[in-house]
């Protein structure tokens, strides 16, 4: 059993908020919507192509390619750990179903639509108004060869989809850690694993365990085989539930933010070569090197965002208030702003440039419009977004004055 003064601490712990994980958060997301938009200007596929293939914009897509996606899953398990400390599991997986899984249902029939219809226009696949579309070929569960997903598909929901079902599969683990003895497991974790460097190199270690058990290293976003992704991101949702409950870990990253950094640089110099060599001027493998490297590249930065982050960015202020409540909308809305917009812009003529700049300024200003006009103001809408009903003042009538004496 845990003495009281330890029990209470780490009570504590687990309740203090961490403001560098809500900066993380919010950037992670905001950057997102870069990358969304930097994948038509690349030739690696996607729903609406621009016709060109930026070099510069591959070369930082696969720096951010290889962490942007575990970071979101680490801060989306310290959410889960500080969530369970507040109410039961029961409350718990229900509170998951309206914030996670309603919103996908609605996304799915709603929100990403335009985002298959668009890329059906551009690809030929279909003629016609949307609602024509909507009505009847969305719903068909087909998939033409032509299009990169089915009739209907989840897209960039694939995120809330994966985090539903890793919310349900990891109720035993969550049961545990609020247990005395996972309380008393954790905190001789904490010790051991704070010390040094170890906060680089264990998760860097489990990290490899994973892609040597696993033999298909493709990330697909498919939820049926994508094996070797649910590896990666359950572990990630686990660090960031567990390590919520060891304060000392997010100091630890802090401590070790400039190794991290070092190897950080090292291994995307190394990305970069293996990207941008030909085969002749290669003396190994190239997809063994690349692999191996990513893997690194992957953790160091994680690591290095993090303790820069605990190091800097470590206070709140309105600003991290209000992008709090708005980029669960926002990440909601993005990809089908990106895509509308990008239809039209790039037959605009402009220059690469003034297409990727003009689609991602429009994405963030019409989220924020359709955020502030409409999503805020309508309960429906709030729920369908996954932020909390609430009673919305009215203007209240103005009231006669009743004349005295």
């Amino acid at each position: 059993m845990l003495s009281q003064s330890t029990e209470k601490q780490l009570t504590n712990n687990v309740c203090d908020r961490q403001y560098f994980l809500d900066w993380v958060r919010i950037l992670a997301f905001a950057f997102l919507i870069l990358y969304h938009t930097a994948m038509m200007f690349v030739d690696w596929g996607f729903h609406i192509e621009s016709g060109h293939n930026s070099t510069f914009l591959k070369s930082i897509m696969i720096l951010s390619s290889k962490w942007r996606l575990d970071i979101l899953f680490i801060v989306s398990g310290v959410a889960i750990s500080h969530m369970i400390t507040k109410m039961s599991l029961k409350s718990f997986t229900w509170q998951r179903v309206v914030k996670l899984y309603l919103p996908l249902l609605f996304a799915i029939a709603v929100v990403v639509a335009p985002q298959s219809y668009y890329e059906a226009m551009q690809k030929g696949v279909f003629e016609g108004s949307f609602w024509q579309f909507w009505t009847s070929q969305y719903f068909t569960f087909s998939w033409d060869e032509r299009m990169n997903a089915p009739f209907p598909t989840y897209n960039h929901m694939w995120y809330v989809l994966y985090l539903f079902h890793y919310s349900i599969v990891l109720l035993p683990l969550f049961s545990f850690i609020n247990s005395d003895k996972g309380k008393h497991i954790l905190a001789k974790t904490e010790n051991w694993l704070s010390k040094g460097a170890r906060i680089i190199w264990l998760p860097l270690a489990i990290y490899l365990a994973i892609f040597l058990t696993i033999d298909d290293h493709e990330v697909s976003h498919a939820f049926y085989d994508d094996w070797y992704g649910h590896a990666i991101f359950i572990f990630a949702v686990i660090m960031g539930c567990t390590f919520a409950r060891m304060p000392n870990i997010w100091q630890a990253f802090e401590e070790n933010r400039y190794l991290a950094l070092t190897l950080g640089l090292i291994s995307y110099g190394i990305l970069l070569a293996i990207f941008l060599s030909p085969d002749e001027l290669l003396t190994c493998d190239r997809t063994v090197a690349w692999d191996y490297t990513s893997l690194l590249v992957k953790w160091s930065w994680i690591a290095l965002i993090i303790g820069f982050a605990r190091k800097y960015l470590n206070y709140t202020n309105n600003t991290l208030k209000y992008c709090n409540t708005i980029v669960y909308p926002f990440f909601i809305l993005h990809q089908t702003v990106i895509i509308v917009l990008g239809y039209y812009v790039i037959d605009w003529g402009l220059s690469g440039t003034l297409e990727f700049l003009v689609i991602a300024a429009g994405t963030f200003t019409v989220c924020c419009l359709l955020y502030e006009l409409l999503i805020k103001r309508i309960n429906v809408l709030r729920v369908l977004f996954g932020l909390k009903w609430q009673n919305i003042p009215y203007p209240m009538r103005a009231q006669p004055i009743t004349k005295l004496g």
